[in-house]
């Protein structure tokens, strides 16, 4: 398991991932030693590909080692929350939370959850100076290694220590910070998954040159320009605007237009027009909405043309009977109380005749007081899909009142939190359909928030990963004399008490309020030492290394590893006397003590239950003896005459 990655860890370039899937769609280019033929590969694709040797190249200080940490596994393990996750409201959650740092919980994901995310908003760290943001990994590289691993000078390498060693804050720090999470997160799109990035002028020009980058200046979608902010200390210029940057996985694969049928004011008014209708009939049912809407006109925004009603609702007119840009239908629509022809309009109609009479026939056609007035079509209320502007006005303050409302015995328990709205405005527009919504800078928890209150506001059922670092709390900090000790246990209980009230303003609701909790875990020291110091031919049990990491972690981590992800559903195997978890086609065998007559319970069972059929047996290679390991691989045979498969004994340490 951990072993196992390490050995592989060593082995890891720059370029491994990218070599890696060259090798799966390439394999023709690649000698019998493992080397990749440039030339092979300019002639399988220059007679399809139109390839262009023009352009600029993009580098930074750390690029290189950036690249490296995409292709390093991690070596954590998955350790779930099993009190939490055994409760009732979180049993069958589809939610994920992860506690631990994002590079390595992107690691874990991508082995299972790998084109499953329509859509990720990150708020990352702004690299102002002022936000705390340093950048100190964890792996432990000599200058000496980084020269050997990544081919560069020794100069260039100590540069390097020194930048991930949490001694600098500069832009080429930020961008070897964000470029393997950013790398790893491309993964995790669907084919036509979108991301969403806050940033400040700070680091937004070498934001964008990173993801032209890593996705493609093809697949960039636009910027949003999010006005947020009253500046009262302005200086050259009043800056009152953050940005919003959004990608793609492939922008040929989007909808041609995003449009959303969400909108408070279009809500507003479908309720208003209810109301009414309930109340009034005819010429009253008008009067009311007109004085309702005259007094109410300058609120309503871009629906301010919605005043008109009838029993169908609040309704405008729309001139998109017009046929746009080139010359349409013609003919004639005789004015309902003149009998006289309409007016046509100047390219003429954009419907058939069919389909006119149609829409005339179930009301759906505005007429004027005569028939000099073009006619418009009926556009109730509830049919409005509002634009996905690339400007958007919403007061970040917003997001500090709506924390204090779920805190109300904090001042500040969290500082600068994104408002819900800004999450619910760009999940509006995305159909996420069975998909996940995925935030890895998971803070006080927003994103979850929000999904929760869209869900329940339009039965929606978007699931989400929140991904957020155990970041301790200064002890000085009005949180921490709370009792909150790290970041994510903010975070957690915010979701905890949104769903709550939730639950009390709308009781009917059924969706999922609740989550799943997993923490990552870095293996101790002095486990990885018991390890290294193995010795497979001494019989261990389970109170030996098992117990090092706990079965339910091991398990976790390898369903995660075979693409089960982290709502697997498991089924309890029982051997004669041994219990194995069965997933899926693997069977998971992680205690010690498996005997003769378990490896007989186990040929049994694969003889005599039609739907026993897993090809794949996982040891935890420190639980078995080579005696125990030795029978199983004997044995193989049987099982793959029995059930025509080929059997593999998967060890792993």
């Amino acid at each position: 398991m951990i072993q196992d990655i390490i050995k592989e860890n060593e082995a890891v370039t720059p370029v491994s991932r990218e070599m890696e899937g060259l090798r799966e769609y390439f394999p023709q280019c690649f000698n019998n030693e493992g080397r990749f033929d440039i030339e092979k590969f300019r002639e399988a694709i220059e007679p399809q590909v139109d390839v262009t040797r023009e352009g600029r190249s993009y580098d930074f200080l750390g690029k290189s080692y950036a690249r490296m940490l995409s292709s390093l596994d991690t070596t954590t393990v998955i350790r779930p929350d099993v009190e939490h996750n055994s409760k009732p409201e979180n049993a069958n959650s589809e939610n994920i939370y992860i506690s631990g740092d994002n590079l390595d919980a992107l690691h874990h994901l991508v082995k299972s959850y790998a084109g499953q995310v329509k859509c990720i908003y990150i708020d990352p760290p702004y690299n102002t100076g002022s936000d705390g943001f340093v950048y100190n990994d964890k792996f432990k590289f000599t200058a000496e290694d980084l020269e050997k691993k990544l081919s560069i000078s020794p100069d260039e390498a100590e540069k390097i220590i020194a930048m991930t060693s949490g001694h600098r804050a500069s832009h080429a720090a930020w961008l070897t910070f964000m470029m393997p999470r950013l790398q790893l997160a491309r993964e995790l799109l669907s084919k036509d998954g979108v991301i969403f990035i806050s940033i400040d002028d700070n680091e937004q020009a070498y934001l964008k040159q990173l993801c032209d980058n890593v996705f493609g200046e093809d697949d960039f979608v636009g910027t949003i320009i999010w006005n947020n902010a009253t500046d009262n200390n302005p200086t050259n210029l009043t800056i009152e605007h953050e940005y919003i940057l959004c990608y793609t996985k492939n922008k040929e694969l989007l909808e041609p237009i995003w449009k959303s049928s969400i909108s408070a004011i279009k809500d507003l008014l479908i309720d208003k027009g209810k109301e009414l209708n309930g109340k009034y009939k005819g010429e009253q049912l008008q009067s009311a909405w007109k004085q309702w809407y005259k007094e109410n006109k300058s609120q309503l925004g871009e629906l301010d043309r919605y005043k008109y009603i009838d029993e169908g609702g609040v309704y405008t007119g729309s001139q998109s009977v017009h046929n746009p840009g080139k010359e349409g239908y013609r003919y004639d629509i005789i004015h309902p109380v003149t009998k006289k022809p309409c007016k046509q309009p100047l390219m003429g109609y954009r419907f058939p005749e069919a389909s006119m009479k149609k829409m005339i026939d179930e009301g759906r056609i505005i007429f004027g007081d005569d028939e000099t007035k073009l006619v418009e079509i009926k556009l109730y209320a509830s049919e409005y899909q509002d634009k996905f502007s690339s400007v958007y006005e919403l007061d970040s303050r917003a997001g500090a009142n709506e924390l204090k409302a779920l805190f109300p015995e904090a001042k500040q328990i969290f500082k600068n939190p994104k408002p819900i709205e800004v999450i619910e405005h760009i999940l509006s527009y995305m159909n996420i359909g069975d998909m996940y919504v995925m935030d890895f800078y998971g803070g006080s928890s927003t994103t979850a928030d929000a999904i929760m209150q869209l869900n329940q506001k339009q039965r929606r059922k978007i699931r989400y990963i929140i991904i957020q670092i155990q970041e301790k709390i200064a002890e000085d900090k009005e949180a921490y004399k709370l009792g909150y000790r790290t970041i994510d246990q903010i975070g957690m209980e915010r979701i905890k008490r949104a769903a709550k009230k939730i639950k009390e303003e709308s009781p009917m609701f059924a969706g999922d309020l609740g989550f799943k909790h997993y923490t990552l875990e870095e293996v101790p020291e002095n486990t990885l030492d018991k390890l290294e110091t193995f010795d497979p031919n001494v019989f261990l049990t389970t109170d030996d290394t098992l117990n090092l990491f706990g079965r339910e972690t091991v398990l976790t981590t390898w369903l995660m590893q075979d693409g089960y992800g982290l709502n697997a559903k498991t089924k309890d195997v029982k051997l004669n006397n041994y219990h194995a978890t069965l997933c899926g086609n693997h069977l998971y065998m992680t205690d010690g003590g498996f005997t003769e007559d378990d490896m007989v319970a186990l040929i049994d069972l694969y003889q005599k239950d039609p739907s026993f059929c897993p090809d794949c047996i996982v040891l935890f290679g420190y639980s078995f003896s080579h005696n125990a390991k030795d029978m199983l691989e004997k044995n193989k045979p049987t099982v793959d005459l029995v059930k025509d498969i080929k059997l593999i004994i998967d060890v792993r340490y």
